[in-house]
């Protein structure tokens, strides 16, 4: 792998959340990922190395689900454009994706919408450093 070191993983695809490295050996079965604030959506495994940002990872994420939103629920489509705008600031105020993230996963009705907060409260939560500022 040349200067590449395993750096972290989403467990399910886009939806799945971000894990560090270090938790690279638990079962990717539902209850263990859920415990770790994942989801096994897709099961497709999405590998980091050390080269790749983990803000950046999340922002992708997020820019994903604003695309692919429905669109019929509005609830979806404004929340994942509102926390693409604040996860596209150089400085994000951790708390207020936070609050976000809450609310999209307690109100979404669909599967999309309550996992779409996964990888940044995953970024915030197991990257904590890459939100410090100057980072």
């Amino acid at each position: 792998m040349g200067d590449h070191d395993f750096y972290a993983y989403s467990p399910g695809g886009a939806s799945g959340g971000i894990l560090p490295a270090s938790t690279g050996d638990i079962p990717l079965d539902f209850d263990t990922i859920n415990e770790y604030g994942c989801f096994i959506g897709s099961a497709a495994i999405i590998i980091l190395s050390n080269h790749d940002n983990i803000r950046d990872a999340a922002f992708n994420a997020m820019r994903f689900f604003e695309s692919e939103s429905y669109g019929q629920c509005t609830l979806c489509r404004v929340s994942a454009a509102k926390a693409s705008i604040l996860m596209a600031k150089q400085e994000w105020d951790v708390a207020l994706p936070e609050e976000l993230a809450q609310v999209m996963a307690d109100a979404f009705i669909c599967d999309l919408g309550q996992a779409a907060p996964n990888p940044l409260r995953c970024a915030v939560k197991y990257f904590p450093e890459e939100f410090q500022s100057g980072n």
